[in-house]
């Protein structure tokens, strides 16, 4: 039973993915970004046809990759609604995946207690089953 339902959850958990992103991954367009800091906030800075964007980053985790070039995906729509297009903090957000994989626990600890260790009477009842005769077009 867990390891169908692992298998179960990762495959709906990795199909939902590329239609919950925001910006949208099937629509949304690359382009290359460079990282700068501008009075003591960094962003990631990038051009779409002329009009130049910018893209706040964590200080913490961008403040030294100043001036290396990064990734980012984005809406032509929207292009001020960009993310930095990379595995955590694009796919994998870590509230989400706390979220995901918490109702998960508590799902396979209900489907667990219902089924271990069922009450006497319930198994005397389903040992004790017997399919009644049906005709063929019964």
């Amino acid at each position: 039973m867990i390891k169908s339902s692992i298998i179960l959850f990762l495959t709906c958990f990795f199909l939902y993915l590329p239609f919950s992103r925001e910006p949208d991954y099937f629509d949304s367009e690359t382009a290359p970004a460079m990282i700068v800091s501008k009075q003591g906030e960094v962003f990631a800075q990038f051009d779409e046809f002329g009009k130049p964007f910018v893209l706040k980053l964590d200080k913490q985790q961008y403040l030294a990759k100043v001036g290396q070039q990064v990734e980012v995906i984005y809406e032509l729509s929207h292009p001020e609604k960009a993310a930095i297009n990379k595995a955590w903090g694009y796919w994998f957000i870590g509230k989400e995946m706390a979220w995901a994989f918490g109702v998960f626990l508590v799902l396979l600890g209900v489907a667990y207690a219902t089924t271990n260790e069922p009450h006497p009477d319930a198994l005397a009842e389903q040992l004790s089953y017997k399919e009644e005769h049906k005709t063929k077009y019964q």
